[in-house]
């Protein structure tokens, strides 16, 4: 044991002695080595050190981590700190993402917690904690920033370039706030955002201020804006451009003006808030305007203008363009449709379209109008460019206007619709008053090539008014090059002069000529209140009937065909055809005639039945002039107790001016195989002549011509002569023989 202890002691020593020596030996080479003096501090700098670090926390969360890899503290007023390689660090909330800011060199004031770099600043947004820097806002190269690093809050004077994945820009002064990472370019912004995916299309923007709100996903453009995508130009005041995973999406613009331009396209629009919604890969598929919104579409066909307070684009994406499909206008619209002027070809009509609400159809190349539509009532107004063509307008509670090619007006569709035609003044004359029509349904075609009316047809409750002339009828067309309005169905027409109805009537507007058939009902009133005496009465309404009427020379001249009717109170003219000219006053009739003439009392005249003068003939020629009715073809004439048989006859009426005579006939002549049979009570007198010739006023008949010779069924006598003039109302025979032909007089015997 004891032995063991000693063995302790010796190493001790031993130890000891080994320190001991390596001691003495270092000092040698210690001392042998030259001295290393500290650098001596600059004039003012308290301290200096390499790799410093300044921390900040709150709640034991990090918020702004400032590293240097050299430092100076200079004490001036306040003190500074100047640091070179700078690294800055601004926390988001939660500590998983950062801020990273890096310079060559900042100056830092502790007291104020401000860091500011004059030289260049790399800015990176949104670095993951111990991960490589990535975000939507990957860079930000600037200079003169100033930082605050109680709030992390950036901002410089100077121009800034940034770069991101989806995208890059430039500005001059920006601001960044971490706690809310709100990102603001204050001027002379210019961004070029290529969104997410292969093959987007960039969108460049620029304005005059940019605040980017990250937690919004919006872009907010101010002072003024303007939005670019290839052909698409859009310029604005304040914008507001929403983004989603990286790609604008929506963009809402105040005071807008935009252009989309493509070959032998150019559509311009704006409004005081305009919206357009995007795709993913940045094509537009929907704008919106509000507010005094306007649309104008200019193409080789012509050019098309919208007003109204809201107007709706919505586009389809073909091969990475936007092609235009819809258009939607609501409150107060106005379309308006100017046809392109072409060389060698005629002016086409302005088109303007008035509505609540219209929607238009494009063609499948978005280029031109396929179909327009209004779900509202609206005004439809077609402008002439040639001062001699009518104009015409059109009000319905619906309307649907389809489009052939060069966005050329094909037809048109409405219902319950009103129509205004304003037809020129010719020249020296006043301008003529306007045509009207109504109708429940309406559908108009127009000439591809001019963009003319060609064929109106209304139908349902149809109604049309033109001056002092009116109508009505089931369904109507009309045919522009011709001029002509067809009436069908229950077809009336009237004015203050008459009225006409059938089954149809054909008007020819310029000269207001018409053709009715099918049970045609017409009706004249009086031209003026003289009394004629005459055929038909000046002062008294011409009703007829027949299965067709022709009425030309504003009703001057008139004709009526099968089964003809034609009456005045009890007077009325039957036959196959009538024609009246009444400018020549003359009257033909043709076809199993019928003509009946009643007499007139004579003012304070005992009353008696009236008389009766009825003709029937297989032709009839009247003129008014001489008050001469002449019948023709197996006429025969009854009056009272007289009947007249002959192959023509010449019926003279009355010329009194006042029509007081008691007789409408004042005497008649008859020509060719006449017979006449004379009858009152059981006697019957029977003349035959070629010619013969009857006197209402005294009841004489003359008969002469042919060897006239008359037979008494009272005494059977046979009288024979020259000529025999019989009186009536003295029942006396007067017989005139020649020398080569003496009076013969044969007596019955008993």
């Amino acid at each position: 044991m004891r032995r063991t202890r000693r063995l302790f002691l010796l190493a001790i020593v031993a130890i000891l002695a080994g320190v001991g020596v390596s001691y003495h030996l270092q000092q040698k080479i210690t001392a042998a080595r030259p001295r290393i003096v500290p650098k001596a501090l600059r004039a003012n700098v308290q301290a200096a050190g390499q790799d410093w670090v300044y921390r900040k926390e709150e709640g034991g969360r990090p918020i702004v981590e400032l590293r240097a890899r050299d430092m100076e503290r200079v004490e001036e007023e306040s003190a500074r700190i100047l640091l070179k390689g700078v690294e800055l660090r601004l926390f988001h909330k939660g500590g998983s993402e950062f801020d990273l800011v890096k310079s060559s060199s900042a100056v830092f004031r502790e007291a104020e917690g401000s860091l500011f770099s004059d030289g260049e600043v790399q800015i990176t947004l949104g670095v993951p904690a111990g991960a490589e820097p990535s975000g939507r806002l990957l860079g930000i190269r600037t200079s003169g920033v100033w930082f605050d690093s109680a709030t992390g809050r950036a901002r410089t004077d100077k121009p800034a370039s940034f770069t991101f994945d989806l995208g890059s820009g430039e500005a001059v002064g920006a601001t960044y706030d971490p706690s809310t990472r709100d990102l603001q370019l204050l001027s002379d912004v210019k961004l070029q955002w290529r969104g997410r995916g292969e093959n987007t299309t960039p969108m460049h923007l620029e304005a005059g201020g940019l605040l980017y709100r990250e937690h919004e996903s919006k872009v907010y453009l101010s002072s003024w804006s303007r939005l670019t995508r290839e052909r698409l130009t859009l310029n604005a005041a304040d914008s507001v451009v929403t983004l989603e995973q990286g790609n604008i999406r929506t963009v809402d613009a105040q005071k807008a003006e935009g252009a989309d331009e493509y070959p032998g396209r150019r559509l311009r629009f704006g409004a005081q808030e305009l919206h357009l919604d995007l795709t993913a890969r940045s094509e537009i598929e929907k704008i919106t305007g509000a507010g005094q919104s306007w649309l104008e579409a200019t193409t080789d066909a012509g050019d098309t203008m919208v007003r109204a307070d809201r107007v709706t684009m919505d586009f389809e994406i073909r091969d990475k363009a936007s092609i235009l499909t819809r258009t939607l206008v609501q409150g107060s619209s106005r379309l308006e449709s100017r046809p392109a002027v072409r060389a060698g070809q005629p002016p086409r009509a302005t088109r303007i379209l008035k509505t609540e609400v219209a929607e238009i159809k494009m063609r499948p190349d978005g280029e031109q109008i396929e179909q327009m539509e209004t779900h509202t009532p609206g005004d439809l107004d077609l402008i002439p460019h040639r001062p001699t063509d009518p104009r015409r307008q059109m009000s319905a509670e619906r309307m649907w206007l389809r489009y052939g090619g060069k966005n050329q007006l094909q037809s048109f569709r409405a219902v319950q619709v009103a129509t205004r035609t304003l037809k020129p003044a010719a020249k020296g004359k006043p301008e003529p008053r306007p045509a009207l029509t109504w109708s429940k349904d309406m559908t108009a075609a127009f000439d591809p090539e001019t963009g003319d009316v060609t064929r109106i047809e209304q139908w349902n409750e149809f109604r049309y008014r033109e001056g002092e002339q009116e109508a009505t009828a089931a369904k109507a067309i009309l045919e522009q090059a011709k001029n002509l309005i067809h009436l069908e169905g229950d077809a009336r027409v009237w004015d203050k002069s008459g009225s006409v109805k059938a089954a149809k009537i054909v008007m020819h507007q310029e000269t207001g000529d018409f053709t009715a058939e099918g049970n045609v009902a017409s009706s004249r009133l009086p031209e003026d209140k003289s009394a004629s005496g005459g055929m038909l009465e000046k002062d008294q309404p011409v009703q007829a009937t027949a299965q067709k009427m022709v009425s030309t020379d504003r009703n001057r001249h008139i004709v009526y065909e099968g089964g003809a009717v034609l009456w005045q109170s009890a007077n009325r003219l039957q036959a196959a055809r009538v024609v009246i000219d009444r400018k020549e006053q003359k009257l033909h009739a043709t076809g199993k005639v019928v003509s009946q003439l009643l007499d007139k009392a004579k003012p304070n005249a005992p009353k008696k039945d009236p008389v009766l003068t009825l003709v029937r003939s297989e032709a009839l020629e009247y003129d008014d002039q001489q008050r001469i009715a002449w019948y023709k073809g197996q006429v025969r004439l009854l009056r009272e107790n007289l009947d007249v048989k002959s192959r023509e006859l010449r019926a003279f009426l009355n010329q009194s001016k006042d029509g007081s005579g008691d007789s409408r006939l004042d005497r008649a002549f008859a020509d060719g195989d006449v017979e006449i049979l004379q009858s009152e009570k059981a006697r019957t007198r029977r003349g035959l002549a070629e010619h013969a010739e009857y006197y209402v006023t005294d009841e004489r008949v003359i008969l002469h011509g042919g060897y006239p010779q008359m037979f008494d069924s009272a005494t059977g006598n046979t009288s024979r002569g020259r000529k025999l003039t019989y009186f009536a109302n003295n029942d006396s025979l007067q017989v005139d023989g020649a020398p080569a032909q003496p009076a013969v007089n044969l007596i019955r015997r008993k």
